[in-house]
């Protein structure tokens, strides 16, 4: 399962986190954007932190030379542009309770820095029998390395996997090596969704949004 766009929002993407970093640090946003796009395979793959690939890219889009970021009000930018998806957690929860010998992996291309400071608010990791989000495999979806290396991690192939993400981009190369996929256009409408996946009825605590 996804994180960004399933789970919760994509802060970068859906959200003013990018104009807010920008404007704080005299960055140009669009070059923002466009130079940490071109370095986000560092921090999701583990090989920086994403504190320090921020703070080349905002040097890189017209910030004053040795332009220092703090770490605090970035944090604080993150959590205040993040949002949550009730009925991906409430998806999950249905899961549990009607198909326990379903193992639960979270696939997710993300700093490990922001899937703590989420898991700090919502505990989403332990929802997870397998973390093998980028950081985790140091590969970034959706690679035939990244699919390589989330099968090493369960200890098992993913013949029978199903893949849940928004990007359907994600989806179509998931679909080129084997696996089954569900497109998340609407969170909301998850638990229905993953209930009709699974064939499990779908009871009123099923389909009622909590975290």
């Amino acid at each position: 399962m996804d994180a960004g766009g399933v789970l919760f929002n994509n802060v970068t993407e859906e959200t003013d986190f990018l104009d807010r970093l920008a404007a704080r640090h005299g960055a140009d946003t669009q070059r923002l954007r466009g130079e940490i796009d071109a370095r986000d395979a560092a921090y999701e793959t583990g090989r920086a932190h994403v504190h320090d690939v921020l703070r080349d890219a905002l040097a890189a889009a017209g910030a004053p030379a040795g332009v220092a970021v703090d770490a605090r009000w970035l944090d604080d930018l993150y959590r205040d542009c993040l949002a949550v998806h009730p009925g991906a957690f409430t998806a999950i929860d249905g899961i549990r309770r009607h198909r326990p010998d379903i193992l639960l992996v979270l696939t997710n291309n993300e700093a490990a820095h922001w899937d703590r400071v989420k898991d700090d608010r919502y505990g989403h990791l332990g929802r997870f029998d397998v973390i093998a989000s980028s950081w985790q495999v140091g590969e970034v979806k959706p690679t035939g390395e990244f699919f390589e290396a989330v099968a090493r991690r369960c200890g098992r192939p993913l013949d029978d996997a199903v893949l849940l993400d928004d990007n359907p981009d994600v989806l179509a190369e998931a679909r080129h090596h084997g696996l089954r996929t569900l497109h998340v256009e609407s969170p909301a409408t998850l638990p229905e969704a993953v209930a009709r996946l699974l064939d499990f009825p779908a009871t009123a605590a099923d389909t009622k949004g909590r975290t």
